[in-house]
C-alpha cells in the first residue's frame, strides 16, 4: 500500500500498486513497503551499482541516504513518464504535497528531482542543530578544560556520509542531464546541493576547532603529567645520588662508623630538597 499522485496534483493514500493500471493520469506510486516489482530490475548493470539504464526514459536507481545518523537507501524505477519509490522516510509525502501547488506541471521526472532536492535539503536542519552542538561543546572545552571526542567523532562521520552521498546526488543528476535539463527544477537542484555542501563544510570547520581544542587539552594534560614527574625525579636526584654514593661497597667511606651518619645524610639531602623547591618557585617553573 502506499501513495498515487496524478498529473492534476491530486494524491491518494492508502491505494494498491494494481491501481496503477485503471488510472492513465497517474505518474508516481510512493511506498514505505517493499514490493515485488522493486525485485524485478534488470540484472545488467552499464553504470555503476546503484544505477541502471535501459534508456532516456527508464531508469532503475538505488540513492543512498542518512537519517539520525543510520544508513538507508531509497529505490526508483522510472518507467517513460511513471516513477515507482520504495523508501522508508515518510517525510516526502509532506514535503511533495508543499511542492506540487509551486509547479504548473507536474510529471514523473519532476518527483524524481523532487526527492533528490528532499533528501539534501533534509540534511540542513539536522546539520545546523549538530553546527549549535559542536558551538556548545566548544564552550565547555574553553570553560571546563574538557570536551566530549565520542560526540565529535560521532558527528565527524555523520557529515562525511552527508557530503559524500550529497556529491553523489550531484553526480548522479549531472550524468542524467539529458533526461531532465528541461525541467525547471533541474538548475535550482543544483543551488540546493551547493547550499548543502556550503552547510556541510561549515560544520567541517566547528568539528576540527573542535578537534583541536581537544588536541590542545590532551596536549596541555600531558605537559602538566611530564611537568609533575620531572619535578618528582628532579627532587628525589638527590637522595638518590647520595644513596648511590653510601652503597658503594669500599672499606672507606665518609660517616661509615659515625652514629649520626645517617641523619647527617637525611639532614644533607632534606636541604637540597627544600633549596630546589626554592629555586624552582623563584623560576615559576610551578
Amino acid at each position: 500500500m502506499g501513495f498515487i499522485i496524478y498529473s492534476d496534483k491530486k494524491i491518494i493514500e492508502n491505494s494498491n500498486i494494481s491501481n496503477l493500471a485503471d488510472t492513465p493520469n497517474s505518474i508516481a506510486y510512493i511506498t514505505s513497503q517493499k514490493e515485488a516489482f522493486f525485485s524485478n530490475k534488470i540484472p545488467d548493470i552499464n553504470i555503476s551499482r546503484d544505477i541502471e539504464i535501459v534508456d532516456k526514459n527508464n531508469l532503475y536507481l538505488t540513492i543512498p541516504y542518512v537519517q539520525n545518523g543510520d544508513k538507508h537507501k531509497v529505490e526508483a524505477i522510472l518507467e517513460k513518464n511513471r516513477l515507482l519509490i520504495y523508501m522508508k522516510e515518510e517525510g516526502f509525502i509532506e514535503y511533495l504535497k508543499e511542492k506540487l501547488y509551486l509547479e504548473e506541471i507536474i510529471s514523473g521526472k519532476f518527483i524524481l528531482l523532487a526527492l533528490f532536492e528532499y533528501l539534501s535539503m533534509s540534511y540542513h536542519e539536522g546539520l545546523i542543530k549538530m553546527d549549535e552542538q559542536l558551538e556548545d561543546l566548544f564552550e565547555e572545552a574553553v570553560i571546563n578544560d574538557s570536551i566530549q571526542m565520542e560526540a565529535i567523532l560521532k558527528n565527524k562521520k555523520i557529515v562525511s556520509l552527508i557530503k559524500r552521498y550529497v556529491n553523489y546526488y550531484r553526480s548522479i543528476i549531472n550524468y542524467l542531464e539529458d533526461t531532465f535539463e528541461s525541467l525547471p527544477l533541474y538548475r535550482r537542484l543544483y543551488l540546493t546541493f551547493e547550499n548543502t555542501l556550503h552547510i556541510v563544510e561549515d560544520v567541517e570547520t566547528s568539528i576540527y576547532s573542535c578537534i583541536e581544542i581537544y588536541n590542545s587539552i590532551s596536549g596541555n594534560k600531558m605537559n602538566k603529567t611530564m611537568q609533575i614527574l620531572t619535578i618528582i625525579t628532579v627532587f628525589s636526584l638527590p637522595l638518590t645520588i647520595m644513596t648511590g654514593i653510601f652503597g658503594m661497597n669500599f672499606s672507606s667511606m665518609p660517616l661509615i662508623n659515625n652514629p649520626y651518619g645517617f641523619i647527617i645524610s637525611f639532614v644533607l639531602v632534606t636541604i637540597i630538597i627544600f633549596l630546589e623547591i626554592h629555586i624552582f618557585k623563584k623560576k615559576k617553573f610551578f
